[in-house]
């Protein structure tokens, strides 16, 4: 939890005058064999002043190991204090963040293909029998075992009219929907304690390459930027100011293809 009476993750503090609202939106591209092609993540943070008497202010940032990370300050955000002390900051100490309006204060940028970075993987292993059933095995495993995933869908596509499929799963339910022509596969959560599972189904008459892209979707309060809001204080009083703060990361699109 973060500093200054303030909290993390997602909390809601009772009279803050501040809030502080991390947000990264996630769009990556996975092998169904394995590999990473693409993992761009955007991030920024947010900083919305509700009382005006606390707009005077700093706010510290502690940062862990981002590698490939590149940041930018707003260009009204003191570039030198950030850079030297992680602290956020106006360029002009004497003006107040304006209230009611969320600032973007900064930003930050991942672009890899490193194969750590992803939070989850899925491995798909197609096999044909000799009557054309075609049967899959698919593995999930938690990469970064630091990031809890909560409501976990892993969605496969289905051929219009095909049957419905033979499914056996080890963890959370797998459902299928014609409507849909796919098949969902739903974990709660995945953390350490289930780090990996398997979903097996057999399908007639279909061929595997007809199954991807899958699509994954997951959310988090755990960021891929690792990052910490500390103490926010009031320059005028050079007290802490109690802040709300809260964290959440957006999949625009995760697939398997």
């Amino acid at each position: 939890s973060a500093g200054g009476g303030g909290g993390g993750g997602g909390a809601n503090v009772p009279g803050a005058g501040v809030s502080l609202n991390i947000e990264e939106k996630v769009v990556a591209s996975l092998g169904r064999d394995g590999g990473v092609q693409s993992l761009e993540v955007k991030g920024d943070l947010q900083l919305l002043v509700s009382d005006p008497s606390a707009g005077k202010l700093t706010a510290a940032v502690s940062f862990g190991d981002n590698p490939g990370f590149q940041f930018k300050t707003h260009p009204n955000i003191n570039k030198q204090l950030f850079a030297e002390q992680s602290v956020l900051g106006l360029k002009d100490a004497s003006r107040s963040f304006p209230p009611g309006n969320a600032l973007g204060v900064l930003k930050w940028r991942l672009q890899t293909t490193d194969a750590t970075m992803v939070p989850i993987t899925v491995n798909c292993w197609p096999s044909q029998a000799a009557d054309g059933t075609c049967e899959v095995s698919m593995e999930y495993e938690l990469v970064r075992e630091v990031m809890e995933l909560g409501n976990v869908t892993m969605t496969i596509p289905f051929p219009p009219g095909c049957a419905a499929p033979k499914v056996e799963c080890e963890v959370g339910e797998a459902t299928y929907s014609a409507r849909n022509n796919a098949l969902v596969w739903s974990i709660p959560l995945i953390n350490k304690s289930n780090g990996s599972g398997t979903l097996e189904f057999s399908v007639p008459g279909v061929d595997s390459s007809a199954l991807f892209p899958i699509a994954v979707d997951f959310t988090s309060t755990k960021t891929f930027c690792e990052m910490e809001v500390g103490d926010v204080i009031n320059l005028d009083t050079q007290q802490t100011i109690r802040y709300s703060a809260s964290t959440h990361v957006a999949i625009e699109s995760y697939t398997i293809v």
